[in-house]
């Protein structure tokens, strides 16, 4: 009986120190100390977008974790105050998942260290989410949660927040491109016991510092996290806004060189205030990952990766392009002189060679690992199967009930049509109810850019209802384009970021930056029934009148009806290469006052279907970029400029690598795999036959594999007719259980499934490949004679393009 009482009363106890605590934080300076810190970083969208109590609870859970986690009082102030009081990650819409994670991950973390509690929490995530291509838009972490799945940036973020929750200081970790392939990537790190950690987001691994991107971040040139607030600690500072830090963190990942440029007038006298943006070739175009300003010794300077980039300097109408190798090159001059356009120039682009260091894992630490991603995978696919349509993941109960309520079934489909993959799994109840028509206008100008809420990449909200009864008596989009003119005030400063700001929000600051203004005058236009987008292609806000599109907040030297002519481009098929594809062999770029902006045209594009036939532009300079990637992840890039003031021809080709297939390495034909198909052991001879075939060792639910299985899905007609198989293998049975082969069904039908008996096959690969990280898939194109022809591991865009070059010269 005494135990009971005992028990009966410290649960008093527990919750009036609970009471206490809410109420002393009621009154407490520190938590209006670490509000006010919040509010004055904070970006002018969220501060329109959600009240100040929702940043008190955020600040309230911050506390409580700090006070109830055994860790929490080992946590500096600097790295609390910056790494785990905000509750923005990256560019997500915000939510209350704070609370939610909180709730769910303080007793599973109670009793562990802070490397094993981390550890922990990955796991949790994995549970939840795993990897999935999506839009560019970052959902919620709910939102994310309760999908099941999520892009790379929406796994880091999902997994930041949950590490925050628990008063873990966590950051995400981007590098806006690879120098190696064709892609970016996000991941996390996490601070314990006085260091930064790193881990792939709801990809655990047995210990940290270890994730499928080892191999490929030792490769990386710059990969950089932005810290909330005025952010003062050891790393290297690349700018700062009055929102947050930006800091580069390259040097946690692969060796770097600093690199200072002296830019120089005719005279050699240095020029204050140029722009140098540093560029890596990716997407077959030159991207800028940095942007630094001369000072006023005409110099600037940054620390990369030992690869290649572009320099391209620009100031007051003068624009240099030059290239740049880190390591090799400790300064360099670039001189500006007055009218000196972009020249046509052969590039030939290096990136990083391999540097990794991994971490020792035991066996035992991996088969304990392996049982609970399976577990783990167990728990995520039995919640998916309670998912009754696959469109709606998550979301299919809101859905069901607008179409079951919908008086106008038609219209409620066709709304339904015009949303994105992401926003049918989370798009709420009002914002259908407020996008109901009566109308039965089906047509593609009504239904894309009047019905469709989905103006750019914003949070979908309610707005239409509202701004009808606002705006009312506005009879054309011109009048709604002055009175945007008029009313709302500009303001980049403080939305660094870009975030996309609501319309709501514009509605009520009468502040936004311009992408928000542009968001703004679609919304109304499309609310008032006038069709209106933001032009994919070129960022233009337009509406439609007359049959044509408009252009609105032109330039006021330009006029709304900007002067365009056609562009027809001619290609030289080289060996291959029939018809290139925008993204991945060419792309163009409109450039004003001197800087480059990309031409966004669908990723189906091609040059055959679209630029053969002539694509319409706006008179002005353009930038034609083209390169071919070769295995070994150097790129052979050219780069022409191209004036359109009238109908325009240009012609490009395809640069090449003369180089033939070399042996690099030999693999015995005669080793078995266990067959999935026959369930028997088989040699790979005995499936592929005499010649060529392709050997794959691939991973479930990794980023990596899924991307390099759809790029093989890409080829698969190619591939086919190529007739020869492909042996893809797991590393053991638990792995074959793991992976969703409904995901991949358009792979070539020359694909054979196994499992590597043992990991033998794999190990061979490695010591004679002398392959030193284990990062997978790996990639072999072999004959029946053990000979190597070709090897890719870990994260590679278009391998399939990659497999076809070296098989088209076999």
């Amino acid at each position: 009986m005494r135990g009971v009482y005992r028990k009966f009363f410290g649960g008093i106890v527990r919750q009036l120190g609970f009471l206490f605590f809410i109420f002393y934080l009621s009154f407490s300076p520190v938590r209006a100390q670490y509000l006010d810190f919040l509010y004055r970083y904070m970006p002018l969208p969220d501060r329109a977008a959600y009240s100040r109590e929702f940043f008190q609870k955020n600040v309230d859970l911050a506390l409580e974790a700090r006070r109830e986690m055994p860790w929490g009082s080992s946590v500096p102030e600097r790295e609390w105050r910056h790494f785990v009081l905000p509750v923005r990650v990256n560019n997500e819409d915000l939510d209350s998942s704070r609370a939610v994670f909180y709730h769910a991950l303080k007793e599973r973390v109670q009793g562990l260290t802070m490397q094993e509690a981390i550890l922990e929490v990955n796991h949790w995530c994995h549970e939840y989410v795993t990897y999935r291509p999506s839009d560019a838009r970052t959902s919620s972490p709910l939102a994310t949660m309760r999908t099941a799945y999520g892009r790379c940036g929406e796994e880091s973020t999902f997994t930041v927040a949950a590490l925050r929750s628990v008063g873990i200081p966590a950051r995400q970790v981007y590098t806006p491109r690879w120098a190696h392939t064709d892609d970016n990537h996000a991941w996390v790190e996490a601070w314990a016991d006085g260091r930064w950690h790193f881990l792939g987001a709801c990809e655990p691994e047995p210990v940290l510092d270890l994730g499928w991107f080892n191999e490929s971040a030792s490769r990386g040139m710059l990969m950089h996290t932005r810290v909330f607030g005025d952010y003062d600690g050891p790393e290297e500072v690349m700018s700062r806004t009055p929102c947050y830090t930006e800091i580069n963190v390259t040097g946690n990942y692969a060796p770097t060189s600093k690199v200072t440029v002296r830019v120089v007038d005719e005279r050699q006298q240095p020029v204050v205030g140029a722009c140098v943006e540093f560029k890596l070739y990716n997407y077959a175009e030159f991207y800028t990952v940095a942007t630094k300003t001369t000072g006023d010794d005409g110099r600037a300077s940054l620390t990369a990766g030992h690869g290649d980039m572009l320099l391209w300097v620009t100031e007051r109408g003068r624009t240099a392009l030059q290239k740049v190798t880190f390591d090799a090159d400790k300064e360099v001059t670039v001189l500006l002189t007055d009218g000196q356009p972009p020249l046509s120039m052969d590039l030939d682009m290096v990136p990083p060679p391999v540097s990794v260091s991994l971490p020792t894992v035991t066996d035992a630490q991996r088969a304990e690992n392996n049982r609970r991603l399976a577990r783990e995978d167990s728990i995520r696919k039995a919640y998916e199967q309670t998912m009754p349509v696959e469109a709606w993941r998550g979301n299919h109960r809101v859905i069901s009930r607008f179409l079951e309520k919908s008086e106008n079934k038609v219209m409620a489909r066709r709304l339904l049509d015009v949303l994105s993959e992401k926003d049918l799994r989370d798009v709420t109840a009002d914002v259908l109810l407020d996008n109901a028509v009566i109308t039965t206008d089906t047509s593609d100008i009504y239904c894309r850019y009047v019905l469709s809420p989905r103006v750019e990449n914003e949070l979908l909200t309610p707005y239409k209802s509202f701004f009808r009864q606002q705006f009312v008596g506005l009879g054309s989009p011109q009048v709604i384009e002055r009175w945007c003119q008029d009313s709302i005030r500009l303001d980049s400063l403080h939305n660094p970021q870009h975030l996309r700001m609501r319309p709501m929000s514009v509605w009520g600051e009468r502040t936004a930056d311009p992408l928000g203004r542009d968001i703004f005058f679609v919304a109304v236009a499309r609310s008032l029934g006038f069709p209106a987008r933001i032009n994919e292609v070129d960022g233009h806000v337009e509406y439609y009148q007359d049959g044509v599109w408009i252009r609105a907040f032109a330039p006021k030297d330009g006029g709304s009806k900007a002067l365009t002519a056609t562009l027809y481009l001619r290609y030289k098929p080289v060996e291959y290469y029939d018809n290139p594809k925008y993204y991945t062999h060419f792309t163009l770029s409109r450039v004003e006052n001197g800087r480059a902006q990309l031409l966004t045209w669908p990723e189906e594009t091609t040059w055959q279907q679209d630029f053969a036939n002539g694509v319409e532009l706006e008179w002005g300079d353009y930038l034609l970029t083209t390169g071919t990637r070769l295995a070994s992840g150097r790129v052979k890039a050219r780069i022409d400029p191209i004036r359109v003031q009238s109908d325009a021809w240009a012609s490009f080709t395809m640069r090449e690598d003369q180089e033939e297939p070399q042996v690099i390495g030999a693999l015995n034909a005669e080793d078995l795999y266990f067959d999935q198909k026959t369930r028997t052991e088989k040699s790979l001879l005995s499936t592929t036959g005499r010649g060529y075939y392709v050997l794959g060792i691939v991973a479930p639910n990794q980023e990596p594999t899924s991307h390099a299985l759809r790029d093989i899905g890409g080829c698969r007609q190619q591939l086919e007719q190529w007739e020869r198989k492909m042996v893809l293998l797991f590393e053991s049975a638990d792995e074959v259980s793991r992976f969703n082969f409904e995901e991949f069904t358009n792979l070539p039908s020359t694909v054979e499934w196994g499992t590597d008996i043992g990991g033998r096959i794999l190990l061979k690969v490695r010591r004679e490949m002398k392959l030193e990280s284990a990062s997978l898939p790996v990639f072999l194109v072999c004959d029946t004679f053990n000979r190597v022809l070709f090897v890719s591991q870990g994260y590679t865009i278009n391998l399939g393009e990659q497999l076809l070059k070296v098989i088209s010269k076999l």
